[in-house]
């Protein structure tokens, strides 16, 4: 058996323990949600780099592994001032969900990826006030002067929690480049208790080595990423794109639990 492969299986197993059905029961209805996947290219031109932020061990889902910035997509994501925010190639496809990724983007790190600078103290108020429920995405921006019309940004991938999972979410995954020549820092909510930016090959390699937890679509999503060289080629690829939702299934033998993915030959017999 792979590292990688075992690795995987080890971290499927603690998060089934902390919540799952039986296989008979009803699967729970999947929570829209999104998530942002920030990559940041080093000034050098070195390989880039994507932030990945830690989940403290105490969290209920999730727990002690690295994540991408993300949540579930609210009422307000949809509004006509919040899409309008958005560039063109935004608003073809799952535009709530492309606001919603940029608004848990700004709440759980403080960035914020304006076609032009806002100011940091003004950014630390409205973040609070956005954090305390008293503005949506759109208010804070307009506070703030942001804007996104330039915003480097697509719609990668979506992926649906498997169904023996008790909490479930059906995620969009969306990839931006910051737009920086510094290396960003991140303020965390306590949501969080760590960060770092990595590349995705060295993310894998230490995923592999048990040295980096990750759910199965975070790992997947930088396998799939530590192939690319080139951001701007990639982005110019996927613009416009619309992926079709990836459901996994869980095999589940012993103690051993496996995600199985669409076309696999195990796919029928896991649940």
């Amino acid at each position: 058996m792979s590292d990688l492969r075992r690795a995987t299986e080890r971290i499927e197993r603690e998060e089934f323990a902390r919540g799952h059905i039986g296989p008979d029961d009803e699967p729970s209805t999947p929570r829209p949600a999104a998530t942002i996947v920030t990559a940041w290219v080093p000034p050098d031109g070195g390989p880039f780099r994507v932030l990945l932020l830690r989940r403290p061990d105490t969290a209920r889902f999730a727990a002690g592994a690295y994540v991408f910035a993300g949540g579930v997509i609210d009422e307000s994501d949809a509004a006509p001032e919040a899409l309008d925010l958005l560039p063109p190639s935004l608003r073809e496809t799952e535009p709530a969900a492309a606001v919603a990724a940029l608004r848990e983007m700004f709440e759980e790190t403080g960035m914020l990826p304006s076609d032009r600078p806002v100011d940091p103290q003004a950014a630390t108020r409205v973040r609070e006030l956005l954090l305390a429920g008293e503005y949506d995405f759109a208010a804070a921006a307009t506070a703030l002067g942001a804007l996104f019309q330039d915003l480097r940004a697509v719609y990668l991938s979506r992926w649906v929690t498997p169904s023996r999972f008790s909490r479930r979410y059906d995620t969009r995954f969306f990839l931006t480049v910051l737009p920086t020549p510094r290396t960003p820092i991140p303020e965390l909510t306590d949501e969080l208790d760590g960060y770092l930016w990595i590349t995705p090959t060295e993310a894998v390699r230490k995923f592999a080595a048990g040295e980096l937890p990750m759910l199965f679509p975070t790992r997947t999503t930088l396998q799939a990423l530590s192939g690319e060289s080139d951001l701007t080629q990639l982005l110019e690829r996927l613009r416009g794109r619309e992926p079709e939702p990836v459901e996994p299934r869980l095999l589940v033998r012993g103690d051993t639990v496996r995600p199985v993915l669409p076309g696999d030959p195990e796919y029928a017999e896991a649940g």
